[in-house]
């Protein structure tokens, strides 16, 4: 044997004259021509010697494919590969890749494309089949555009594997680029643990043939799926093989790969520094390749590190470079993370209704490609940006949506307990109270199975108090208010209790137990004054607000409404300290439809302005369209109500009186939700 095993496929091909030139310039030089690393940086130069035939196809083939591997790119440029390219499809095939690294995709397509016609037709089966596998990556990468042509893709590598896997000598070793987009192409639809089993049962293949080349692609795969259910032993171990190769063999493009994949695992590990750096290094290394992919990913990992490390400027400067280079190659993939990351943006700046059409953007091309891998990220998006503009309904679906994908990709038992308790408060919200009941069941499940008994445990105890006494379960509430207090004594923490005592507080007004609930209302502002907790602290105000208002019903005190409306103002005040909108517009809404039942219809009306001009502004529809009938309700009355009856008029401000308390109940459970929507 000349060559090392893993070009064995071609030394088969040579003729015995260019294969006994060959190994007299290998032997020339004292070196072993069947030593891979050797190999691989001998042959191009040796493949240029004057002595070789200079009409051997396939010497040029397997010159061309080391130079991919070798990402030395520079060789297709050259005057010698000029001269020989001409007709030598198997040459051409590595240089449509070369191409397509460094960014002309179009190109490259164009020239496989033709050459899959030509080995169609010549029956060159290790041709075809590397046309189809390299095809296939390229089409992949492009996503939702050449969607069509992957599939037909696909479909040809089936027929070819149905044909040949049986009855074709070395088959597995010819079949190596169509394995890989095989198992790319899966990559998207395939949960982790899924995946790895995949990926493991092609690379045991590889490693039978001992190509260096694929085995070193594959390890690189398994790295990718290790991390992504934080395998980090896994990881470092395939990993610590590709650099061991990497030593002796200079795969530039797979080391600037590796470079990136150890810097993601720095990230998982919380070492920012170290993330940066190898992310830092991998776009250099790429950069130097011309590997706009390569450069585009690099650049969308440091902007999520930025991001992780509250550097909200630079990493939008780097998603925004990401989504540049992505848009310009057809890196589909790419463009996902990136409009996903720049939405996010959007909605910190509290550029809602932008951030609601990036998300949907990212979510059309997403599907599209069968993206399912990104998702769980984009439906949990655009359910805060729902939940944050009043689109609750909205934020229900989408939420629901992420917790399927979630649930379909392994997501862990603790992520999949925060996304139970954020659809159970959406649904909450907009009265699904059955379903909301049953998701917070779930969430108390996990938490019990994974032994949890800490702040999430105990709001979500709160929770299904609160839902069970709206569904009139009072007993059932009861043994939960009852665990939630025990939780709350034993960690001794103030705040907790706070939060215990505005539990017990609900379930008192339930009862119509006034008094005592406002004696609880007293110690709670006490506490609330020496733990300051503006989330507390508004649902506090909530209560009162409830309480009074419930006291101005049982005697008809003037000056118990006044104080009402005084704690509806504060929670405006407190909204605004919070920078939480949704709370705003509750409690000008439920302010409005006080100082109209004060028969203020002008201040009610001037305080419904104040929120739909700031709702409009902010791109929030849907609070924009329920403040707008209430305005409308509003100056519909002001306008008649000189011709009104006395019967009317009053029947009118009950309507607001009941209004208030739906509002109030509302505001309850939005203010809770806050918190955990935005995890």
């Amino acid at each position: 044997m000349v060559f090392p095993i893993d070009f064995n496929l071609h030394e088969n091909r040579l003729t015995k004259d260019s294969l006994e030139g060959i190994e007299f310039q290998f032997e020339r030089l004292g070196l072993d021509s069947s030593d891979t690393n050797v190999f691989l940086k001998k042959f191009i130069r040796i493949s240029k010697s004057p002595t070789l035939p200079s009409d051997d196809y396939e010497i040029v083939y397997l010159a061309a494919k080391i130079a991919y591997m070798l990402s030395d790119y520079a060789y297709f440029e050259s005057e010698d590969f000029k001269e020989k390219e001409m007709g030598n499809d198997g040459a051409r095939i590595w240089q449509a890749l070369a191409k397509a690294a460094q960014g002309d995709l179009g190109e490259s397509i164009k020239m496989l494309e033709d050459i899959k016609k030509i080995t169609e037709n010549s029956g060159d089966i290790i041709q075809y089949v590397e046309t189809l596998g390299i095809l296939g990556q390229i089409y992949l990468v492009r996503g939702s555009k050449e969607r069509p042509n992957l599939i037909k893709v696909m479909e040809s590598i089936e027929k070819f594997e149905e044909k040949y896997k049986h009855s074709l000598p070395d088959f597995n070793h010819i079949f190596m680029p169509a394995y890989l987009i095989k198992e790319r192409f899966l990559a998207f639809q395939l949960s982790p643990k899924e995946l790895v089993e995949k990926i493991l049962s092609i690379y045991k293949i590889a490693e039978e043939i001992g190509d260096s080349y694929w085995m070193t692609q594959l390890q690189l795969d398994l790295a990718m799926a290790y991390l992504r259910f934080s395998d980090v032993k896994n990881t470092n171990s395939f990993l610590e093989m590709v650099f061991e190769t990497l030593k002796e063999k200079r795969f530039l493009a797979l080391e600037a790969k590796a470079i990136r994949i150890q810097g993601e695992l720095f990230e998982k590990q919380n070492k920012p520094d170290l993330a940066e750096k190898n992310f830092l290094t991998a776009k250099t290394a790429y950069t130097k390749l011309k590997d706009q992919i390569g450069i585009s990913t690099c650049v969308s990992r440091l902007a999520n590190l930025a991001f992780n490390q509250n550097q909200q400027d630079k990493a939008e400067q780097y998603f925004t470079e990401s989504y540049t280079i992505s848009e310009k190659t057809d890196d589909f993939y790419g463009v996902v993370v990136s409009l996903n990351a720049l939405a996010q943006f959007s909605s910190l700046k509290g550029q809602y209704a932008e951030s609601l059409a990036t998300y949907k953007r990212a979510l059309e091309i997403a599907i599209d490609n069968t993206f399912e891998l990104l998702l769980p990220s984009i439906y949990s998006g655009l359910a805060f940006v729902n939940f944050i503009s009043g689109d609750f309904w909205s934020a229900v679906e989408n939420r629901s949506k992420a917790v399927i994908y979630k649930e379909k990709m392994n997501a862990s038992e603790e992520e999949l307990l925060l996304e139970h308790m954020k659809l159970g408060q959406l649904n909450a919200i907009v009265g699904n109270l059955d379903a909301a009941f049953e998701e917070f069941e779930q969430a108390l499940n996990f938490c019990m199975k994974l032994g949890k008994k800490d702040n999430l445990y105990f709001d979500i105890l709160n929770w299904l108090f609160e839902i069970s006494t709206a569904l009139g379960k009072l007993s059932l509430a009861e043994t939960y208010v009852s665990r939630a207090d025990l939780f709350a004594s034993i960690h001794n923490s103030a705040d907790e209790n706070v939060q215990a005592l505005i539990s017990r507080i609900r379930f008192l007004i339930q009862k119509r137990e006034i008094t005592k609930a406002d004696s609880y209302l007293e110690t709670v502002f006490e506490k609330a004054q020496e733990f300051p907790s503006a989330l507390t602290m508004a649902l506090a105000i909530v209560e009162k607000t409830n309480v009074l208002l419930l006291q101005y019903q049982e005697n008809g005190d003037a000056s118990i409404f006044e104080e009402a409306v005084g704690k509806m103002e504060d929670m405006v005040f407190i909204s605004l300290d919070l920078e939480f909108l949704p709370l705003t517009m509750y409690a000008k809404r439920a302010l409005a439809k006080a100082l109209a039942y004060d028969n203020k219809y002008k201040d009610g009306i001037e305080e419904i302005d104040e929120a739909c001009e700031l709702a409009d502004e902010l791109g929030m529809e849907k609070f924009a369209e329920t403040m707008k009938k209430d305005q409308e309700d509003l100056e519909k009355v002001l306008k008649k109500i000189d011709s009104m009856s006395e019967k009317e008029l009053e029947e009118k401000r009950q309507s607001y009186l009941t209004d208030i308390f739906a509002i109030l109940t509302q505001t309850f459970w939005l203010v809770s939700a806050s918190e955990h929507q935005q995890i």
